[in-house]
């Protein structure tokens, strides 16, 4: 089974767009990655920054893999305008939303905690046990 017709299979099987599955895509490999990479670096920028090459990585091989039948035999200077702009549609796709949300993590504060745990019980003497 070639790329294609495994990719036709699966907008088949969900009933989904495209351009959705692009996005589910992205997301879903930044999130996992995040997960997988989480005990081996324990810095979140690092790993966030880790996890945007891979789903970069992933993008651009499925967009690889999606124009096969033409670069193999021609090359890359073969691709058409519209090739171009669809797999550069299907690279925005994919990406964009994993790097909106690295962007506001590392320059915002909505995904830090407000609060500091506290504790449940307090001790107000060193005699009280």
């Amino acid at each position: 089974m070639d790329f294609h017709t495994f990719k036709i299979n699966v907008i088949e099987i969900t009933g989904l767009a495209k351009d959705a599955l692009h996005i589910y895509v992205g997301v879903g490999v930044y999130v996992l990655c995040l997960i997988l990479l989480l005990p081996i670096i324990k810095k979140q920028s690092i790993r966030s920054f880790m996890a945007l090459v891979v789903v970069t990585g992933i993008a651009l091989l499925g967009e690889y893999l999606d124009n096969r039948h033409i670069i193999r035999p021609r090359g890359f200077l073969a691709l058409s305008s519209v090739d171009i702009k669809a797999s550069l549609h299907d690279l925005i796709n994919t990406c964009l939303l994993p790097y909106v949300l690295h962007a506001l993590h590392k320059w915002t504060t909505i995904f830090q905690t407000t609060n500091k745990p506290k504790s449940v019980i307090t001790r107000h003497k060193k005699t009280d046990y």
